[in-house]
Formats: structure tokens, sequence, C-alpha cells
């Protein structure tokens, strides 16, 4: 796999950018599941009108979900991404690739955000974000270019490191 051309810390600004997008997503849905709470009338005139109760659950689980996404958002922004050490950590980017060359695959591993994918500018290609406790990124740490591995797919497929950033 040669050199994609692909800068890592434009990767994160642009997962950046999507939890951005994404928190203000669930806000505007959260305004829209609070007002309706507060609309509806606190007296139920019969015992299947549930509209409230369903509009504050929705509400609820809004709300969390913005923590989590705000937690994950607070993760990138603090990110230190590693120059490259010759070894698979957190923060690298990671390409893969068949014996022949023919499946190739882009990871970046975080803390947060794992199963996100990126696009990798003009090329075409796009990076999986992976946390450490995926089995591929549990496969991937520690490993160097050139390292065959046998990924956790049924049935198992060898690949080996092609770029490491």
């Amino acid at each position: 796999m040669p050199d994609v051309g692909v800068d890592k810390r434009m990767l994160l600004a642009a997962l950046i950018a999507q939890v951005e997008a994404k928190i203000e997503e669930l806000r505007s849905g959260y305004g829209a599941a609070r007002e309706a709470v507060l609309s509806t009338p606190h007296v139920m005139k019969s015992k299947r009108e549930v509209f409230g109760q369903e509009s504050a659950y929705l509400a609820n689980a809004l709300a969390l979900n913005i923590q989590e996404r705000e937690h994950e958002l607070g993760a990138l922004r603090s990110m230190r991404l590693p120059e490259t050490s010759g070894r698979v950590a957190l923060g690298s980017l990671v390409g893969v690739a068949d014996s022949d060359g023919s499946v190739e695959g882009l990871y970046l591993i975080l803390p947060v955000c794992g199963g996100m994918e990126l696009p990798c500018g003009d090329t075409g290609r796009t990076a999986r974000v992976l946390t450490p406790a995926a089995p591929m990124a549990r496969t991937l740490l520690g490993k160097s270019v050139g390292d065959e591995i046998a990924l956790p797919t049924t049935p198992p497929r060898v690949v080996a490191i092609r770029l490491l950033l």
C-alpha cells in the first residue's frame, strides 16, 4: 500500500466537526421533545394518552446522548496524535492489505467514536475509527509495518500492515 497522502490531523479535525454537527442535531431534537413535554397537558384524558410521557422519555434519552457526545468531543479535542513510533498505538493511522494488495483498509485508533468513518480527502477512501476495546484494534496494537496479522473475522483473514502514520 503506497503512501495515501492522508494527514491524520485532518482526519481528527473532520471527526471533531462530525461530532459537533451531531451534537447540534441532538440539541435540536432535545428542544423539540422538551417543548412537547411542556406543551402537553399534565392530566391525561385517558390511559392511552401517553404522548407526554413518550416525549419525556425521548428528551431524557437525547440529553444523555448529548452528554456522551460532549464527552467524546472533549476527548477528541484533548487528543495529542503521536509521531510515528514504528509501532501501532493510540492515535495511529494504520493501513492493512492482503499479500497481493487486493483488500485494503485504513484504521484510525482513537479512544472514542468507534465505528465512525471519515473520508480521506480526494482519494475516495475512508478511514474507520477503532477504539482500543475493538477486537480489530486489539489485534493491531503493538504491531509494526510488515507484520502479518489474522483479522478477527469468520473465517480469519491474514493481512499485513502496509502503512503506519
